[in-house]
């Protein structure tokens, strides 16, 4: 999982849809994969979405959103689920990476950043309860 997002650090572009409107980013990916994310607008919260791209796990492509707080990049990859299992926040930080795993029932999340632990979580912490329904 790291490696993608190390990929996108080297890159030219972390992403292939340059956007903070997730109403561009959104079709962009569905368009690509037919399906798309939720894309909360967290900028008030100082996470600001900077675009999206495709990542491919294990040969399946999936969608990555990119947010930004200060300096630091987060890549979101969201992995659709049939009716899936709603799971709390897991730690598998791995190769100087803080990297989070959850699922809310329609994906599986992995949020991976080079930021330290605590910021990664609050970013967590915060899209979780701007997904949340109501």
């Amino acid at each position: 999982m790291a490696s993608g997002h190390q990929r996108s650090l080297l890159a030219t572009s972390p992403v292939d849809v340059v956007s903070s409107d997730r109403h561009t980013v959104k079709p962009w990916l569905d368009a690509r994969l037919g399906l798309s994310p939720p894309a909360p607008n967290m900028v008030k919260d100082g996470f600001a979405l900077i675009g999206g791209r495709v990542e491919v796990i294990g040969g399946r492509a999936m969608p990555a959103l990119v947010y930004r707080h200060r300096e630091h990049l987060i890549t979101l990859v969201a992995e659709p689920q049939n009716a899936g299992a709603v799971t709390d926040p897991v730690d598998l930080s791995e190769g100087g990476f803080s990297l989070v795993q959850w699922s809310d029932g329609a994906f599986s999340y992995w949020a991976i950043s080079d930021m330290e632990r605590p910021e990664l979580d609050d970013f967590v912490a915060r899209f979780r309860a701007a997904v949340v329904p109501g």
